[in-house]
């Protein structure tokens, strides 16, 4: 089944990129990890996205198409202990395909629906994915991954809306109120911070390159979340097949400071984030990952 499912999106991303072929393109590659701070893996321990995009402009709105694979690793604190009762958070892993549609709006806003099809499990590569890292980068031992959440075919929808306002030249203020609604996640929140810097359409961290200036920005900012249901801790909403969960937090909070520079074609963005705790269980109060992205614009 899940085999098909990527056959058939192949088959649209295909056609998305032959349709595009007379738009603007962009390349974009995300990678998240804690490794930058920590000698050990923990929590949210890393996510690796990649994503095409083509800019359409139809009667002077423009719109992006968003393609994008990406994988989520989620750890517990003591990697080499083997009783999941001594575990402070499930092993899981997500991998899924993500197709959206953006909407410009307004010279500063607007407003992004789509969805993503995945799978959890040993199907997600997480496992594999993770040690052979430590294998090659690391040299360390292989991680267990005992009590990992159960292999399922998960399907959410997402949504955006983005709006920023300029306070003074180069100087702004930025809300995005976003959702998902899905087997994986049912949650909503809201991202407002200061942005130093050129005020686009999009969002600083989709890190989308929407003008030709070769400019530096600054963002400080904050996430306020609140989660009805979240899969990696909680398991399945439709059976307990999951051999370890844990209460999830409903409010989470995530810190944000981020630095972006655009050179020529090439658009280089930079985010620490602290967040909080997604479970009491979790032995540190807040857990800190560097996002470092990059998105190239071909001519």
């Amino acid at each position: 089944m899940f085999k098909k499912i990527i056959f058939y999106l192949i088959i649209c991303f295909s056609l998305l990129t032959f349709n595009s072929l007379y738009t603007q393109n962009q390349i974009n590659l995300d990678v998240d990890n804690d490794l930058y701070f920590d000698s050990r893996d923990m929590y949210y321990s890393s996510g690796i996205f990649l994503s095409f995009s083509s800019l359409k402009n139809i009667d002077n709105k423009n719109y992006f198409n968003h393609f994008k694979i990406g994988q989520l690793i989620y750890t517990p604190s003591s990697r080499y202990e083997i009783n999941p009762l001594q575990y402070d958070y499930p092993y899981s892993g997500y991998l899924f395909l993500e197709m959206t549609k953006q909407k410009q709006i307004s010279e500063n806003s607007s407003f992004t629906l789509g969805g993503n099809i995945g799978i959890t499990g040993n199907a997600s590569l997480a496992k594999g994915m993770q040690n052979l890292y430590h294998d090659l980068v690391l040299n360390l031992p292989d991680l267990a991954w005992k009590s990992q959440m159960p292999q399922e075919f998960q399907i959410n929808l997402v949504a955006n809306y983005f709006s920023g306002f300029k306070i003074e030249d180069n100087v702004n203020f930025t809300t995005n109120l976003y959702s998902k609604i899905g087997t994986y996640q049912i949650m909503t929140g809201i991202n407002f911070g200061l942005l130093i810097g050129d005020l686009s359409w999009v969002s600083l961290s989709d890190n989308i390159i929407t003008n030709s200036k070769n400019k530096f920005s600054f963002y400080l900012g904050t996430h306020q979340e609140y989660y009805f249901h979240d899969y990696k801790l909680e398991g399945s909403l439709f059976n307990d097949n999951a051999p370890l969960t844990m209460i999830s937090n409903k409010y989470r909070n995530t810190i944000e400071v981020g630095l972006q520079k655009k050179f020529g074609n090439l658009q280089i963005l930079s985010t620490f984030n602290s967040m909080s705790k997604d479970t009491e269980m979790q032995r540190t109060p807040r857990h800190p990952f560097l996002k470092i992205s990059l998105t190239y614009q071909f001519d």
